[in-house]
């Protein structure tokens, strides 16, 4: 067990692990009080009218035995010789020696008994390696112990920078335990993974962070997936427990962000491969709004009826009481000044805060961080937290407007169309277009160091820079940047303009289209291709052979992880120009014709991206106008690559979702070879399985499965011989150690919390920042 210091507790926090380590050494039900002034008694145990034990806890942040002692004397000394208790237990966080407890003990000579009774720092300790179940029911505890954090993240992780990292052990300090954890690990025993839904800053990313850490100290390796369930699939063969988390998996403003051609179908192979699996959960998060939009739009999402996994967070969930503990945790250890505390204690002003009907942690994160609010006079500080309560969004605009450069606003502006994680040289690339764009439109001055010195000022407050290479990684220091940054653009129609003419990915052009709404991105460049054709074709030509500024986790040969850039193959680029004509913007057709000819080579001579192709079928049957001889040659040639030869399950996917589609394009004696390479595969899994564990073996059962229905041909033998494989690998595992179980404290968490009962909890806040108490 590690040894805590105890010093990221709140005195609140404290007192509650004292009290449960002494039910436990005492085997007693200590009586528990009000926070507040407490009479010199925070817990009590009274059997009879002629015995009373009273225990008090001394909770010091960066004080020491001094402070202590001086504390001791001059205000618990006299109570305790007012209350005649007949056992007197001290408890407090400072390391104490022998000769420090003998004092103590001198000093209440009447009623502590022994030095036993003056429990420090060690004692404490001690008492938590004897019942340790203590320290895994405080999941606070270890979560906040840095030590445990560092063992936990710097094991076996993908995909987690060191901002990431600094930011779960920041969350959990500030984590305030509630029903939704457990209801969390129930659903994730029951069914593998678990879908956290919910309004944007209600807490889905905190909570999904402290089930990973759960999940992690139970032996699970973490795999973070960025932009696409594609890069869980490249690392899911694994006899290793491991637990994957998809931060926004439906993207942070629409599911379109996410959800490209086929990827509903991935998504949903792999949440069935997560159903069976015996070592891996699943966690994803996303907005409430944006996973209903994506099961209208989604059949195959609707279909798989995922309301009996779906645990939204609403605000019901949290309790009056839990609303006051987030913004106690908050103000408790931040870097407010003593002004700031003083001004939200006055006439009990975080009621108001606590009982506003927009209330949202995030929005309580923002607003008790000084370098935020450092603008804003202590006398109106409750008046700010309330008008941004209002309108989250202000937070950010007044920033924005009032603080920063236009070379920084115009960064801003650029990394709102890419993804959330971009190389700093892509950004670059981007940046220079529009900013070249912006200043040719507004007759503005640039320099060659704008993009330098933006980044020099949104580092920290809007954006975090992280080496990675080479180069550096940067994203958004704050998920509600992003909604900001939409919301902005989205009310700036010549901005959106200049923004939508000077994009240099293609990632940006797919960002942007999906925004919907009058303004929105998609509206302006609908009405570019409206009234300029030529532009936006020649736009759309760039776009198809730009670089890719979309980002994957590469493993080199000895095992080291870095970011490499993710390509979007030119079959897949294209089947989005197949759509746009599909969508009557025929300008594109010749710009298609010409692309597809290139494509159509490609595949004649074996090259060719087989998901890509398979889309560009799809959208190519799906155009309604009278389609060009290169376009139905295309889909012949494309149809023909799809069926060279298929060597896994993997290359199998695009051949059979355009058999099920689009059945009248094979012939009967086309059938015949798809249900021979059908036989082939089959025989290769089920009789020389390479290696794979169940988990994977059941996927590709399954995947067969269905092959066999849509392809009408009898697997059922290779498919039995599969499972049974799987079922061998399984039993020959060693059995998986006992899940951790966690259960809420009870003392003082009462879902009904008078403003007294809240006032008494806040008089125990301490008016020194943080960092001043740990001088």
């Amino acid at each position: 067990m590690h040894q805590y210091d105890f010093h990221t507790l709140s005195p609140i926090d404290f007192e509650r692990l004292v009290r449960d380590l002494l039910q436990e050494e005492l085997a007693v039900t200590l009586e528990s009080f009000k926070a507040g002034k407490d009479s010199g008694i925070d817990f009590r145990y009274c059997p009879d009218r002629t015995h009373t034990l009273i225990v008090q806890c001394k909770h010091y942040v960066g004080s020491g035995y001094t402070q202590l002692y001086r504390d001791l004397s001059k205000n618990e000394l006299p109570k305790v010789k007012l209350l005649r208790p007949d056992r007197y237990i001290v408890a407090t966080s400072v390391g104490l020696n022998p000769p420090q407890k003998d004092k103590i003990k001198k000093l209440f000579s009447a009623c502590v008994k022994s030095s036993c009774d003056v429990l420090g720092k060690d004692d404490i300790n001690n008492l938590l390696r004897k019942y340790p179940h203590i320290e895994r029911q405080t999941m606070k505890l270890w979560l906040f112990s840095l030590p445990i954090l560092q063992e936990v993240l710097h094991s076996q992780i993908h995909n987690f920078s060191k901002f990431e990292i600094d930011r779960i052990h920041e969350h959990a300090k500030l984590y305030v335990q509630n029903g939704s954890l457990e209801e969390a690990i129930r659903i994730l025993e029951t069914h593998n993974f678990c879908i956290i839904a919910g309004m944007p800053g209600i807490g889905k990313t905190v909570l999904a962070e402290m089930l990973v850490l759960h999940y992690s100290r139970s032996g699970y390796e973490l795999v973070k997936i960025i932009e696409n369930i594609s890069e869980a699939w490249a690392v899911s063969r694994s006899e290793l427990k491991r637990v994957f988390y998809y931060d926004d998996f439906l993207g942070q403003t629409s599911f379109r962000d996410k959800l490209h051609k086929n990827e509903d179908q991935r998504l949903i192979d792999f949440i069935r491969y997560v159903r069976r699996s015996s070592g891996a959960k699943l966690i994803l998060t996303t907005r409430e709004y944006i996973l209903k939009q994506a099961r209208q739009q989604y059949e195959r999402l609707d279909r798989e009826g995922l309301d009996d996994q779906k645990y939204i967070i609403d605000l019901a969930k949290y309790t009056r009481l839990n609303r006051a503990w987030i913004l106690y945790n908050h103000i408790y250890f931040s870097d407010l000044p003593k002004d700031y505390r003083l001004a939200m204690l006055a006439d009990r002003n975080y009621l108001r805060i606590i009982d506003h009907g927009n209330y949202s942690p995030r929005i309580v994160q923002l607003m008790t961080e000084h370098a935020r609010i450092r603008d804003v006079e202590p006398t109106e500080y409750v008046t700010f937290f309330l008008t941004s309560m209002r309108n989250p969004l202000a937070i950010w605009d007044h920033a924005f407007r009032n603080h920063l450069s236009q070379a920084s606003r115009n960064l801003l502006v650029v990394l709102a169309s890419m993804p959330s994680q971009v190389l700093l040289s892509d950004l670059e690339k981007a940046f220079y277009s529009y900013n070249l764009a912006y200043a040719r439109q507004y007759h503005a001055t640039i320099g060659p160091q704008d993009v330098r010195s933006a980044l020099k000022e949104l580092s920290g407050d809007f954006l975090v820079v992280d080496k990675e290479g080479q180069d550096f990684l940067v994203q958004y220091q704050n998920p509600s940047v992003a909604d900001f940054l939409k919301e902005y653009l989205c009310t700036s129609a010549p901005e959106m303009v200049i923004l939508a003419r000077s994009v240099a990915y293609f990632e940006q052009f797919r960002r942007l289209w999906s925004w919907q709404g009058s303004d929105s991105g998609r509206h302006t460049f609908i009405q570019l291709f409206k009234t300029e054709p030529e532009l936006s074709v020649l736009l759309m030509r760039n776009l198809l052979y730009s670089g890719t500024c979309r980002l994957m986790n590469v493993v080199g040969t000895r095992g080291d992880r870095r970011k490499d850039r993710w390509p979007i193959p030119i079959e897949e680029r294209a089947a989005d120009v197949a759509g746009l004509i599909a969508d009557s913007f025929t300008i594109f057709l010749p710009l298609l014709i010409d692309v597809v000819q290139e494509v159509s080579h490609r595949l004649q001579k074996g090259m060719g991206d087989r998901n890509g192709v398979g889309q560009l079928i799809e959208q190519t049957r799906s155009i309604r106008e009278s389609v060009p001889d290169t376009l139905v040659d295309f889909v012949k040639v494309g149809k023909q690559f799809l069926m060279t030869t298929p060597v896994w399950t993997d290359d199998l996917w695009p051949l059979c979702r355009i058999i099920e589609a689009n059945p009248e394009l094979f012939s009967a004696k086309d059938f015949e070879t798809i249900q021979g390479f059908l036989k082939e595969v089959a025989d290769k899994v089920a009789y020389g399985y390479h290696g794979l564990d169940s988990d994977a073996l059941r996927e590709e059962a399954e995947a067969l499965e269905w092959f066999a229905v849509i392809a009408g041909v009898d697997l059922n033998e290779e498919i039995n011989t599969i499972r049974c494989h799987a079922d061998e690998d399984e039993d020959s595992r060693s059995e998986d150690s006992e899940p951790i179980e966690y259960t809420s404290s009870k003392f003082r968490d009462c879902d009904v919390a008078s403003n007294d009962y809240i006032a008494s909890l806040f008089s125990t806040l301490d008016v020194r920042p943080m960092n001043k108490l740990r001088e």
